[in-house]
């Protein structure tokens, strides 16, 4: 997780974890052979616990997130980085969207009068 580019390591609960624009990415489970995962939905979650039984589960600690544990026995380097990337995508798209100026409403202190001879 580390290998790509921008992520850093930094404790998460007092663990090493990997962030990406100081956001969670995910951490080597401490009780577990796993690698616990931070995905955009629990919708999304759900979804791929359905999808891929035998790589990917979750505990009642992890079931109020949008998170999935990886088992690192099945677990391959190219589908670890798929999965970071998805995740560093879902943070750049939401950093991308905060920084989209608002528009402006215009209030009556704010409008300009129109000059008197453009009034009439």
């Amino acid at each position: 997780m580390l290998a790509m580019k921008g992520a850093s390591e930094a404790p998460n609960f007092g663990k090493p974890a990997v962030f990406y624009a100081e956001k969670f990415v995910g951490r080597v489970h401490d009780k577990e052979e796993a690698v616990a995962l931070r995905v955009g939905t629990i919708e999304m979650r759900d979804v791929m616990l359905e999808a891929e039984p035998k790589l990917f589960y979750i505990t009642d600690h992890y079931r109020p997130w949008p998170m999935l544990l990886a088992r690192l026995k099945v677990l391959d380097k190219t589908t670890l980085k798929e999965l970071v990337a998805a995740r560093m995508g879902e943070i750049d798209a939401k950093a991308k969207k905060r920084k989209k100026p608002a528009a402006k409403k215009q209030t009556r202190k704010t409008a300009k009068k129109a000059p008197a001879k453009a009034r009439r």
